[in-house]
């Protein structure tokens, strides 16, 4: 079992903040969910474009784009699911 931390680099934090609250909860409660897991990686997606991230978790309309470092989940992106794959 591996313990994961999340980190949020770059823009994620804004990105974040700029949501509203209903939204900004239900991401924070599930990426809780996730981290809480004995394996995370199981609930994402391997990210064809690494440019905005090597992989990414699904919460409703919006996409978490991350990389993983070792033990830690480092959060590139927050947007919703129309815009995080636009260049």
């Amino acid at each position: 079992m591996t313990n994961f931390r999340m980190v949020f680099a770059g823009s994620s934090k804004k990105d974040l903040d700029k949501l509203d609250s209903v939204t900004r909860k239900r991401i924070a409660n599930k990426l809780k969910y996730f981290l809480a897991q004995d394996d995370p990686l199981i609930y994402v997606r391997h990210l064809v474009d690494s440019k905005i991230g090597d992989y990414r978790f699904r919460v409703g309309h919006y996409r978490i784009a991350f990389d993983v470092v070792d033990d830690t989940l480092q959060v590139i992106s927050i947007k919703h699911r129309k815009d995080i794959y636009r260049n």
